[in-house]
């Protein structure tokens, strides 16, 4: 099931990142849409922080608010200038949902992205 769950989302249109609920969110994978929209292959990204695609024009008040919304355990929707690895601007879209282990602790985030340019 798993298998298929991961080609699943590896052919979805919308990108997705999936980190660990660590500090600065150390992400774990990232589908085929993910790589497209910002220009960092998988390979590239993996062990890398979400940060990574922030820059000057990056909304640091909505980040705070994600912040605030993750340490709470809520879904959270939010819209802002992100970067290209090439440094292009992008406006994108994202939800973010926490995931729950079996014991319904908090143990990584899956974020759905879309670039809303």
């Amino acid at each position: 099931m798993k298998r298929i769950l991961v080609n699943a989302i590896g052919h979805l249109f919308n990108g997705v990142m999936i980190t660990k609920a660590e500090p600065g969110y150390p992400v774990v994978y990232v589908n085929d849409a993910f790589a497209e929209i910002t220009g960092y292959s998988s390979e590239e990204i993996v062990g890398q922080f979400p940060a990574i695609l922030q820059g000057p024009k990056t909304d640091r008040v909505l980040l705070d608010r994600l912040n605030q919304a993750l340490s709470e355990g809520r879904l959270f929707h939010g819209e802002a200038i992100n970067y290209r690895k090439d440094g292009s601007e992008f406006v994108m879209e994202w939800k973010i949902v926490p995931i729950k282990n079996e014991n319904q602790v908090t143990s990584h985030y899956l974020a759905l992205q879309r670039d809303v340019t």
